[in-house]
């Protein structure tokens, strides 16, 4: 006999089947109800609900419960056609006879050909138990639904609007692969259903609960019932490519590693405490040994910045967990220490931690400069976080005193790094300042007595924020190394207002890294486009970031630069899944216009089998102004770029390597040439061939600067964001008579 819908979910001893929890495994049926689940018959073999969607863990899941009671599973779906009838059937189930005390409805004996089953089925006194998979059949079987009322019908609409729109529903409905792209259109075809089939009482019902989360709940097991019978093939396919994009125990992934025995060094200590030293010390005694360090970068002691860099960590990850060495020796902070220690477990590694301590002690001067250069000394080194700001330093240190300055930034080669800080550490010459971005953190050796923030905020690519504290820590730690001429390391800023900020950050304990980066290969990003043929790369980096699953140690590395450089490689033709997934990790600068035209040259060259030419000049001289040393910049990355795709692809397509390195390393010269001489006002790369905007008299060069005082001239920074971090702070009082120096 059909069942209303409304019958089954009002009764005493049937309200609870709506407390079912999807997938769940921990719940029992007493050998009274067993025969009941045995015999009803489900049209979809393909899927089980015991092999629930792992993306989502247990306790996620368990954390749905109606009304406060304990679930009961949904229809069984099963991945072999022959084993989808007995394995709930064979567990025990209790349940609470008051549930569903609270609801009182009288509904209507017949409706539209839908009759009661109070006395047919659920009496007071039975046990048995109705489910989702019962309450969807009523509602299929029932002929027609009933005629609502206007005010019904749109209270109705709205109670499916919030259904459509509930972050709850959606998220539960991937446990059975409907993913959220296709979460909409099962809605919406759900609601068809349900308004084509429901009968007057259950959508009364549901317009007394209204567009609430109690609607939601009631509506959701049915919609999943919903789901298994009319979409069986978009789940098929939804599910084929959830366990494609399958990141989980990636350290299974590496077999050649795992066999082997290896031996983990972690140097664990802060800045100036000889963990490189002695990391440098093994790796020269060993017969061979390979060094990783980022990418025109002279570091090794980044490995805890770099494991949970959202961008490149990946690269790191896979370092640790792939590497086929006896003996691998780890530099950094505490931060990362416990997962190095939990992967090092998953992977059957020995780990041997060797703890640190600063040489020299840092100390934070209490006296700022407050924003004079004068105040410069010989031994400094002004950090500032952006290119620009760089040269505007200085320029204003060599106009306004005696002082000459080298500069170390990101977009230099190492090579010139190496110049500059040769050139700074050398007494003998007058080159006895240095300005530099937070790449001076990044392991060069430097003979710096203070280290001085011109301010304590940059810009993350999006907007201005704070130095993070650990990034503050690192750099202020490159004062007084080991071996330097100055007795202690010193910190201090330019201006008073970010004091109190630098201090803080000093004070923080190092933040303990919960997780690190992971990013696919390629072999599982093709097993992943084998499921959506006809998507471009982009379109698949997208889709596989929605689907791929992790497990709690791991983070997928972002790829919005991957994505950038693949969507201008669109252009490019019979180009391989493979060669296009290379290309897009090349090492170029995403901001630069011309870095990318070159790399889509080589990519155009290459997908047409050509050798890949550089067809790049060389300048004669060195740069004159700021738009020319920006230039020399790009020409050395676009040859950096080149190196790396011959070490990428097959050297007969990239035949001009021997040129490129003598080109680089000509151009490395000319950079240094242009850094010592270099007096003009920065651009920035976006203003290459832009027409400069005149600014009104008196106006500082930044809208959002402040003006620096020199006592002669004034120039802008950025300005600081430190009162944006702890606006406490910023309200205490300074002791204006506290001592010169203060611990840190």
């Amino acid at each position: 006999m059909a069942t209303t819908l409304f019958n089954l979910c009002t009764r005493k001893r049937t309200l609870h089947t709506l407390n079912f929890l999807l997938l769940s495994h921990t719940h029992h049926f007493s050998a009274a109800s067993t025969s009941h689940f045995r015999n009803f018959d489900a049209p979809i073999r393909s899927f089980s609900t015991h092999s629930r969607n792992p993306r989502f863990p247990s306790s996620f899941l368990q954390s749905w419960n109606l009304y406060g009671r304990t679930g009961l599973p949904m229809r069984q779906f099963s991945d072999d056609a022959g084993d989808d009838k007995d394995t709930a059937a064979e567990q025990d189930y209790e349940f609470d006879a008051d549930a569903g005390k609270s609801v009182s409805f009288e509904p209507e004996n017949e409706v539209n050909g839908v009759s009661s089953l109070s006395d047919s089925v659920v009496g007071e006194n039975d046990d048995s138990v109705e489910y989702p998979v019962e309450l969807y059949r009523a509602l299929r079987d029932a002929k027609k639904g009933a005629k609502l009322e206007r005010s019904e019908g749109e209270v109705l609409q709205e109670v499916f609007n919030c259904f459509a729109k509930s972050g709850w529903a959606s998220n539960q409905a991937l446990a059975i692969y409907i993913g959220l792209s296709f979460f909409p259109t099962a809605v919406h075809k759900f609601r068809q259903f349900f308004r084509k089939k429901c009968p007057a009482d259950v959508a009364r019902y549901l317009v007394s609960l209204g567009p609430t989360d109690s609607a939601v709940k009631f509506l959701f097991p049915i919609f999943v019932e919903f789901c298994l019978d009319h979409f069986p093939d978009d789940i098929k396919r939804f599910r084929s490519m959830v366990e494609s994009a399958d990141l989980t125990k990636p350290h299974t992934w590496f077999p050649f590693a795992r066999a082997m025995r290896r031996k983990i060094i972690y140097h664990c200590g802060p800045t100036n405490s000889g963990k490189t030293y002695n990391a440098l010390q093994r790796f020269m005694d060993a017969r061979k040994g390979i060094y990783c360090s980022p990418l025109r970068l002279l570091a090794m002691e980044v490995f805890d910045k770099m494991m949970s860099d959202p961008y490149r960590g990946y690269a790191w990850t896979r370092a640790l967990l792939g590497l086929k060495a006896d003996e691998i020796h780890l530099c950094g902070d505490p931060s990362v220490l416990d997962i190095v220690r939990k992967i090092c477990q998953d992977n059957g590694d020995e780990l041997y931690e060797q703890h640190y301590e600063r040489f020299k002690p840092l100390v934070v001067e209490a006296k700022t400069l407050r924003g004079n250069l004068q105040n410069i000394r010989s031994g400094d080194c002004v950090v500032a976080f952006s290119r620009r700001e760089i040269f505007e330093v200085k320029l204003a240190i060599e106009k306004q005193t005696k002082h000459r300055c080298c500069v170390i930034y990101g977009a230099l080669p190492p090579e010139t790094r190496r110049q500059q800080a040769t050139l700074f550490n050398d007494q003998s010459n007058e080159y006895d300042v240095l300005v530099a971005s937070d790449a001076v953190g990044m392991g060069l050796n430097l003979n710096i007595r203070r280290v001085i923030f011109n301010s304590l905020s940059k810009y993350n690519g999006d907007k201005m924020v704070p130095v993070p504290a650990s990034q503050v820590k690192q750099i202020a730690g490159r004062a007084g190394r080991r071996g330097c001429l100055y007795p202690d390391g010193l910190a201090t800023t330019m201006h008073l207002d970010d004091l109190d900020y630098l201090i803080e950050c000093l004070k923080q304990p190092f933040d303990e890294v919960k997780k690190v980066g992971l990013f696919p290969f390629y072999e599982q990003v093709e097993l992943f486009a084998s499921q959506l043929p006809n998507m471009t790369f982009c379109e698949l980096l997208e889709k596989f970031g929605e689907s791929c699953r992790l497990d709690g140690s791991y983070f997928l590395c972002q790829y919005g630069h991957i994505k950038k450089i693949a969507n201008m490689l669109e252009r490019v033709q019979d180009m391989s899944l493979e060669d296009r997934f290379n290309f897009c990790f090349a090492p170029v600068n995403i901001r630069d216009p011309k870095a990318m035209y070159h790399l889509l040259r080589f990519a155009t060259t290459f997908s047409e089998k050509k050798p890949v030419n550089i067809a790049m000049g060389l300048p004669r001289s060195s740069a004159q102004n700021d738009s020319e040393l920006l230039d020399l910049e790009t020409r050395h990355q676009v040859l950096s770029m080149y190196l790396w795709l011959s070490n990428h692809f097959n050297q007969e397509r990239f035949p001009f390597v021997k040129k490129a390195e003598a080109m680089a390393t000509d151009i490395a010269d000319l950079l240094a040439q242009s850094l010592i001489k270099a007096n003009w006002k920065p651009e920035s790369r976006g203003a290459r061939g832009k027409p400069k905007t005149k600014k009104g008299e008196g106006q500082p060069e930044s809208a959002n600067g402040v003006v620096l005082k020199t006592g002669k001239n004034d120039y802008s920074r950025p300005r600081s964001l430190s009162k944006l971090y702890d606006r406490r702070q910023q309200d205490k009082p300074l002791q204006v008579d506290q001592a010169n120096k203060v611990a840190a």
